[in-house]
């Protein structure tokens, strides 16, 4: 009996315990749910065209909170219309005030007062969210970017910004964060409440690298419940030696150990795993090295290093090097690269690096360095590079900024030459050219239409590349040689009319200039067609010399004409 009395001694011991436990954590936890601000409070509520007091009567019943306001000042019969789900109560208030209204909390009082109208400054709010989930970011930086004036963003997503001396008639607002793309707020109507939606950052190409290769460092853990990779965990310090052979990873002379071994001669049948290779490494099919590789390294499909690759390394598909290389780089489809790259890279279809690379690249499709380049992209359809010093030939070109050439079908610099040329000359009366590159070279896509009253229309295609040399603050000097197509109606036989141009351009504004000059002309068209469209029509240009090559169906034309218009950057 008196083991029960214990026992039930200890249950009361127990359950009162708990209760004042539970009693002391209550108001800890009351305080938390309070810490919340009023103005932060979501609030669902909805109106159609309901007076202000009546809303304002309804809300505060909502949110639990008073407002105080004069009706003096705030006109309390205004209508409001609008539906608000699960939104801030400071956002609901500056939506139905529409921003012209101060809000200010203390306690459970929300004071309303009129925005003074004051042209020095202006007091700018508002909140940030993701633009996928709707929620807060917090840690933005919001600034203006003529003042420089900041503020970052709250656990709630609330900015506020004070700004003298605002540019009235457009507005902007720079929003930065981390793992999201930069955003430039433009507000013509210059509203100062917003609600700004930050759209996750896109991949970043030096990140895809990264990932990317994660799989590539890491694939000589084919097991990890293997023997071999348990050696390799539990050893910290690398062996040297100079000869080994194997059939497969873990299974030759280094056995076990061979993934903490440095070589200075490896020979892998099929392939091989090892800590590095100081001198030489041939594989039938693959090589994998979690060191750095130097001299020479050699594989049937792919070599993949985790470190540095110094020399010349081959192979039949890819080469994968994580960290940088310095040396040669040979494969019959790629080399991807996640560190800084010199020296030469080969591949059939592209060479890709995540990180700057000086020397020589040459791919049948594509090269792209993310960072830096200083030497020479060779590609058969595109090279992309950031700041290239140096050449990109290719069918397309791409690059931030260039010092040097590109040399391509369509070349673009992103802080280059751009320009939509729109002109005459002395056969047709409409011609449209795209210009891009930089004034030092750039290359011109054209087309150009006459309309003759009772045939079909004549029209032309064609290519050219130039110069623009500055003569003064807003006058250039045009050099350019271009080739054009002409034809009526269909592309039925040879009809080349070769230029050059030399010409003045002068910039009228920002954005237009006009041009004009003349220009020497060469017809190359095939004489045993009979159809070919007239030349000139609207102009009468003098021939000044022709010539005939009979053995080859070729004829030339030869006279001097000019071009003008206009052209917007």
């Amino acid at each position: 009996m008196a083991a029960i009395d214990k026992i039930d001694l200890s249950k009361k011991i127990l359950v009162l315990t708990l209760f004042l436990l539970g009693w002391l954590w209550l108001p800890v936890v009351s305080a938390k749910a309070q810490q919340r601000p009023i103005l932060e409070k979501k609030v669902t509520i909805s109106a159609n065209n309901e007076p202000l007091e009546s809303f304002l009567r309804r809300l505060s019943q909502s949110a639990g909170s008073v407002f105080s306001y004069s009706s003096s000042v705030i006109d309390v019969n205004k209508k409001v219309t609008g539906n608000f789900s699960d939104q801030p109560l400071r956002e609901v208030l500056e939506v139905v005030f529409e921003g012209n209204v101060d809000i200010k909390q203390k306690g459970v009082y929300i004071i309303l007062t009129p925005k003074p109208n004051n042209q020095k400054e202006v007091v700018i709010s508002g909140y940030v969210v993701d633009e996928t989930t709707g929620k807060a970011v917090r840690d933005v930086t919001v600034y203006d970017p003529i003042t420089l004036k900041s503020s970052l963003t709250d656990e709630y997503g609330y900015f506020y910004l004070t700004v003298k001396n605002p540019a009235l008639e457009e507005m902007q607002l720079v929003i930065n964060r981390k793992d999201y793309t930069d955003t430039v707020l433009v507000d013509q109507k210059f509203s100062t409440f917003k609600k700004i939606k930050l759209k996750s950052q896109e991949i970043d190409l030096e990140e895809l690298g990264q990932n990317i290769a994660e799989p590539f460092k890491d694939f000589w853990v084919w097991t990890k419940k293997s023997v071999g990779f348990t050696n390799l965990e539990n050893m910290q310090d690398t062996i040297h030696r100079r000869f080994q052979v194997s059939l497969l990873p873990f299974i030759g002379t280094n056995r076990k150990l061979s993934g903490s071994v440095v070589n200075d001669y490896s020979i892998n049948i099929f392939g091989g795993f090892s800590a590095g290779t100081d001198k030489l490494e041939l594989g039938g099919l693959f090589n994998l090295d979690r060191g750095n590789v130097k001299s020479i390294q050699a594989a049937g499909l792919f070599n993949q290093v985790s470190g540095i690759v110094k020399g010349l390394q081959m192979a039949g598909l890819a080469n994968a090097v994580k960290d940088s290389v310095d040396g040669v780089q040979l494969a019959g489809l790629t080399n991807f690269n996640t560190g800084n790259a010199s020296g030469l890279q080969m591949a059939g279809l592209i060479n890709l690096g995540t990180k700057s690379f000086k020397g020589m690249q040459a791919a049948g499709i594509s090269n792209f360095s993310y960072l830096d380049v200083d030497g020479v992209q060779l590609a058969g359809v595109i090279n992309v590079g950031r700041n290239v010093k140096g050449t990109q030939i290719g069918l397309f070109n791409y690059a931030d900024s260039i010092r040097g050439a590109q040399i391509g079908l369509i070349n673009f610099v992103w802080n280059g030459y751009h320009q939509v040329e729109i002109g005459a000359d002395e056969m047709l009366p409409l011609n449209i050219s795209l210009r891009s590159g930089t004034r030092s070279f750039y290359t011109m896509l054209s087309a150009g239409l006459r309309t003759d009253s009772s045939e079909l229309p004549v029209w032309a295609f064609g290519y050219g590349i130039g110069s623009a040399p500055a003569l003064g603050k807003k006058t250039f000097l045009n050099i350019e040689l271009s080739s054009q197509q002409l034809n009526k109606g269909t592309v039925d036989a040879l009809n080349l009319v070769n230029r050059f141009y030399i010409g003045l351009e002068y910039r009228m504004a920002k954005k237009i200039g006009i041009y004009a000059g003349p220009s020497l002309n060469l017809r190359v068209y095939d004489s045993s067609f009979t159809d070919h469209p007239a030349l000139f029509t609207f102009s009468n240009p003098r021939i000044i010399s022709e010539s005939n090559y009979p053995s080859d169906n070729i004829s030339t034309q030869l006279w001097i004409g000019g071009r003008a218009g206009l052209r917007f950057f």
